[in-house]
């Protein structure tokens, strides 16, 4: 018997008996049981006339704060190649029941990612769809959950995720049984019966085991692990931009991209990417035939680097359409079944995946990206549809199904060297390290929800489950995007959905690119999207694993101990929120006069003071919008400090330096642009005019009140008495 004693984490293992025990505590007798199964190599070829001489080594480690390690390694002492179907780490029993709630990692960027009861799930996915959201190699019986999951309730919490995702697609199957009141959980390592060759080693990623930290602090710690040891590509600014898809869709034309630049160079806004989606190729796997209404791709991205932007295009590289040229020249470059290419999923009619371990579909990776990057001047890139080289099926090599998606991704990356990739429809810790930014959800769309779709399905409720539930990769598997934001006037989205979306945008610090007709955005909505610039680093979420859709987003300031608070109403029905700022910045007493600032900044639109409180700020809020609150804290010598901004997530990141000397305020701003300042004005504090930088507008009426000053990029200087 092996036992690692973590802390919070006790693992044991009986090689004997292949039995594997998880527990919560410390001591033999105290620890609370929370798994218990065994460790199972599955053999694919199961009608052998012998079973296959295997051994099995199972190493437990401690992993640090609290945390163990378990790695399983298989090894072929046959006389002949053995196939193996998986290596289940666990497959075994928990206390958890019906009554307690699962965390639930989707397969790919749509797949629906939250928390639910585990008597719950989510809409079933139509047949049509289920290729593109479903890992058609799990069990159709079980609730899956991909790469990572988490067990919370009565019997305590319990995280569990691979480490390693180079070569597997890792699981966890979930069956919970009403009547016992108890949930099976397996940890499954495929191996998507390769082939296992006389006296081979085969290892799989190793399974890491929590039992001790919050669930939050849990998956965070999970994702750095990951992050490290995939060497993952985190940049150091994130992208934003304009996107062509959600106004024009496939009917775009090169001459809608000139008209777009033309609009934006009239709106001056400080966009960096300008990007073609889906519309300008012939067919999905013919990149490289233009459609009509785009002569040249060269001279349309002149122009889009003469305007001052980086040139985007969306591809999906390894989807392939039925009747594309592609298709009809090279079908033996396809996943096959029985000889017969495997369905992708519908799109364009009839859709298929390729082989991306076959030599000349590497050969043309390399030549459509050659032409891409070099050729056309692209820089910035979003791969779509990724999922479609890990179907299920036949290839050229014996590979699995991880290996096979990864050698297709490391073709382009290499092909397309430093260039900014986006991720998208992908299977996303098998993606970490190849891309730069990555689709943690659904398509977003220019209503609310349709009513009858599955949760993958394009809806701007969709994309906001899985933006806040996937918040735990942001800046350690990648950069999350969260898709794009609609704030034109002529969709069937209500001021409520723009502003709560924006503000998810803001403070979770992903890429934020729009997709509307420029011309079609008035005031308010170019107000509302200017105000979510530039992109913060990120914030963190609240109410996970509790809620399937987390309510609260915070976001803090460094420079000054200021914050920013999103309290979402994701109901149908108005309902009161409250945000107290005591519970976000410091408080350096208990007298009224030391009470934290709040400023409402979403609220009406009045003078600043008008919306500044000593003290919680409390609102209704519209159905699926969200009281947002910017939060500084009252200084022990009572003098005036930033509490909040234009921007919406209070400026946290681009605040970078705030002092105080004998009347003067000197703040330094790490932007591009001006900014608005709302600057408190405690007591006798009043505003006198500044030196060289910008208007203070006084709006202060005695008591404790507000200025609104103007920072310029650089050090600023707003002087009081």
């Amino acid at each position: 018997m092996t036992r690692v004693d973590a802390g919070r984490t006790v693992v044991a293992y009986d090689p004997d008996t292949r039995r594997l025990d998880i527990r919560s505590g410390t001591g033999t007798d105290g620890a609370e049981p929370l798994c218990a199964g065994h460790v199972d190599v599955r053999v694919a070829d199961a009608d052998t006339a012998s079973d296959p001489d295997l051994a099995v080594d199972v190493s437990i480690a401690p992993a640090g704060s609290g945390a163990v390690d378990v790695t399983v390694t298989v090894t072929n002492r046959s006389a002949t190649p053995v196939r193996i179907a998986g290596i289940d780490v666990i497959d075994g029993a928990t206390p958890f029941g019906p009554a307690d709630r699962a965390f639930l990692h989707g397969y790919q960027s749509w797949t629906p990612t939250a928390t639910l009861r585990l008597d719950g799930s989510f809409p079933p996915e139509e047949p049509g769809n289920r290729p593109q959201m479903v890992d058609l190699a799990a069990p159709a019986d079980a609730r899956t959950s991909h790469a990572v999951t988490a067990l919370t309730g009565d019997p305590g919490r319990l995280t569990l995720g691979f480490l390693d995702h180079d070569a597997f697609l890792s699981r966890f199957d979930l069956r919970t049984d009403a009547d016992t009141g108890r949930t099976a959980l397996t940890a499954v390592c495929p191996f998507d019966s390769i082939a296992l060759e006389p006296g081979e080693s085969r290892e799989a990623a190793t399974l890491r085991v929590d039992a001790g930290r919050p669930v939050p602090a849990a998956l965070a710690a999970l994702a750095s692990a990951v992050g490290d040891r995939m060497d993952a590509r985190i940049p150091e600014s994130v992208p934003s931009g304009w996107c062509s898809w959600y106004h024009y869709f496939t009917d775009v034309t090169a001459a809608d991209v000139r008209t777009t630049i033309d609009d934006l160079a009239e709106w001056d806004v400080d966009l960096d990417v300008l990007q073609i989606d889906d519309g300008y190729e012939t067919a999905f796997g013919d990149w490289r035939t233009l459609a009509a209404g785009f002569e040249s791709m060269t001279g349309l991205r002149d122009d889009i680097v003469d305007a001052g932007y980086t040139p985007g295009l969306w591809v999906a590289p390894f989807y392939v359409q039925a009747d594309s040229q592609l298709a009809a020249a090279h079908p033996e470059w396809l996943v096959t079944e029985n000889g017969d290419p495997v369905d992708a999923g519908a799109r364009h009619g009839p859709m298929y995946g390729l082989d991306t371990t076959h030599p000349g579909v590497t050969e043309w990776l390399r030549d459509t990206f050659g032409t891409i990057v070099d050729e056309w001047g692209v820089e910035y890139l979003k791969l779509d549809f990724l999922y479609a080289a890990a179907l299920p099926g036949d290839r050229h090599d014996d590979v699995t199904r991880g290996e096979a998606y990864r050698r297709g991704l490391s073709t382009v990356r290499d092909a397309v060297g430093d260039t900014f990739v986006v991720g998208c429809g992908a299977p996303g810790f098998a993606s970490v390290g190849l891309v730069d930014a990555m689709r943690v959800g659904p398509d977003t769309a220019p209503y609310w929800r349709r009513e009858g779709d599955a949760a993958s399905q394009p809806a701007h409720e969709n994309a906001v489950r899985n933006v806040l539930n996937r918040q735990f990769c942001h800046r350690r598997l990648w950069v999350n995007d969260p898709d794009c934001q609609l704030v034109r006037t002529t969709t069937a989205l209500t001021d409520a959905e723009r502003e709560s979306f924006a503000a998810l945008v803001a403070l979770s610090g992903g890429s934020n690119l729009l997709s509307d007709a420029v011309s079609e955005i008035d005031r308010d909505g170019r107000r509302l999207f200017e105000r979510t610039l530039p992109p913060v680093d990120g914030g963190r979420v609240e109410g996970l694993p509790e809620r399937e859709l987390p309510d609260r987003i915070a976001c803090d300031r460094p420079a000054d101990g200021g914050a920013a608070v999103a309290a979402f109403n994701w109901t149908d029905d108005a309902r009161t929120f409250r945000v107290d700022p005591a519970n976000y910045v410091d408080n350096f007493g208990d007298s009224p006069a030391s009470a934290p600032y709040a400023w409402d900044a979403l609220g009406p639109d009045d003078p600043a003071h008008e919306r500044l409180s000593r003290g919680p700020i409390e609102r209704t809020v519209a159905p699926h919008g969200c009281l947002l609150v910017h939060c500084a804290p009252a200084l022990p010598d009572q003098r005036p400090t930033v509490v909040g901004t234009t921007h919406l997530a209070n400026a946290a990141s681009q605040l970078a330096a705030a002092r105080w000397d004998d009347g003067t305020l000197t703040v330094k701003l790490d932007a591009d642009a001006p900014m608005e300042l709302v600057v408190t004005t405690p007591g006798a504090w009043r505003a006198t005019d500044p030196a060289g930088s910008g208007p203070v507008t006084d709006e202060s009426n005695g008591g404790d009140g507000a200025v609104t000053v103007v920072a310029t990029p650089g050090s600023n200087e707003f002087r009081f008495e």
